[in-house]
């Protein structure tokens, strides 16, 4: 396939396209372990703790590859990366319809978290190879907003063919279609300015002590940490919390939570928005005044007396930290050089990832020694959510960085 400059225009929005399907299906196969952990926990006798050790086993392994994907995407380019992230993900997805007990269930989880730790910031790689600085806030709030739709769909497609199917045929149907998506890209996924880039930063990285000195990416890394705390805190136990405690069941579950899901891809979509035209250099204040909104939000949901009002502080929550989050991932793009993106990424990433090891097992042990109730488990999220708010009254930002993509050359499929 060759891509010439003058086809970049369009080019570059079937990469997107094409990295918005990957979310899409990435979501599908980390998502889905949630629904099934209901029947599994049933057949293998898990407590609660195990259960939390089962979802954080994945978190674990996902948080370690965050930066070393992130610069082996500096290093080779995205493609290659994100060729191999899918891969690896999708095979593990299958065996895990395989899993025979707790402990492969962990060990299994655990390499599926290696094969996909790679593809967040190998994608926003793809994304600074491909769009101008100007456009990198919007690009990259449509990545994040196909993460929404990828949550939306995972819990009614897991939900819905876990009872239809059993959670076993669940995750081999969903490892075939990542397997469709890995033959997707082999053949179409050539982000445009991948090969001049990869020559650029091999001159330009900026090594990763210099990357560890810059004290925005520790407060956007500690930002991260606070908001991903709650996200896989309620990713990972309101299916549950939604079937045991309010009584649904799991195909009305897999509804409800579809309501949160889409208000926040709009909120991601705006946010992107304005982070390009209104709020450059204004940033922490989409970040304080998100993580406030989830603050209330969330203690209201913990008080909330109705499934109806679980479900209206949760959007109003998912509102608030969208905007947040989005702001906090798109800031790589913008204040930092293009030949470091990954790697300053990956850390990011990182640190949402360590919030996942210890949210599902920190709330699973907390709900099994307070006999089955939440509301020790919404504590620990508010005060997550008190972190962002915090620190993101601190950041301070410089002129954004001023450098398009690398033009083209041709390469060949």
């Amino acid at each position: 396939m060759n891509v010439t400059p003058a086809a970049n225009g369009k080019h570059k929005y079937l990469v997107l396209a094409l990295l918005c399907l990957g979310w899409i299906i990435n979501y599908f196969d980390k998502v889905a372990i949630n629904v099934a952990v209901i029947p599994i926990s049933q057949e293998f006798g898990l407590s609660e703790t195990q259960v939390g050790l089962i979802l954080s086993s994945f978190f674990l392994s996902y948080a370690i590859m965050q930066p070393i994907g992130g610069s082996l995407a500096d290093k080779f380019g995205s493609r290659k990366v994100i060729l191999i992230s899918v891969v690896c993900w999708s095979l593990f997805t299958i065996l895990t319809g395989f899993a025979w007990s707790f402990l492969s269930l962990i060990a299994i989880r655990f390499l599926f978290g290696i094969g996909e730790g790679s593809y967040p910031s190998a994608s926003s790689v793809a994304v600074a190879e491909s769009f101008p600085q100007h456009e990198r806030a919007r690009a990259k709030s449509i990545l994040t907003s196909a993460t929404t739709i990828g949550a939306v769909l995972a819990t009614l497609v897991a939900a819905g063919l876990s009872k239809h199917f059993g959670w076993q045929v669940m995750f081999i149907i969903l490892g075939v279609v990542g397997f469709l998506l890995a033959a997707l890209y082999a053949k179409f996924l050539y982000p445009s300015g991948a090969k001049a880039a990869a020559a650029k930063a091999a001159t330009n990285k900026l090594p990763l002590k210099e990357l560890l000195k810059i004290s925005m990416l520790w407060k956007l890394m500690a930002i991260y940490f606070g908001i991903s705390m709650v996200n896989w805190g309620m990713m990972s136990w309101m299916p549950s919390y939604m079937v045991k405690v309010r009584h649904l069941d799991m195909v009305s579950m897999g509804a409800l939570a579809s309501i949160p899901a889409i208000l926040s891809f709009f909120t991601v979509l705006g946010t992107g928005w304005m982070l390009d035209k209104k709020m450059v250099g204004r940033e922490k204040h989409l970040i304080a005044v998100g993580s406030f909104i989830g603050i209330i939000a969330l203690y209201l949901l913990s008080k909330a007396p109705s499934v109806a009002l679980v479900v209206t502080y949760q959007a109003i929550a998912s509102i608030g930290l969208g905007a947040a989050v989005t702001t906090t991932l798109t800031m790589p793009l913008k204040y930092i050089s293009p030949s470091s993106v990954g790697a300053a990424s990956g850390l990011i990433y990182l640190g949402g990832q360590i919030a996942g090891v210890i949210a599902p097992t920190a709330m699973g042990f907390m709900i099994q020694q307070f006999n089955g109730s939440y509301d020790a488990a919404f504590w620990l999220l508010i005060l997550a959510t008190a972190i962002p708010f915090v620190v993101g009254l601190t950041l301070r930002t410089g002129s954004p960085i001023r450098q398009d993509p690398p033009q083209a050359v041709p390469s060949s499929n």
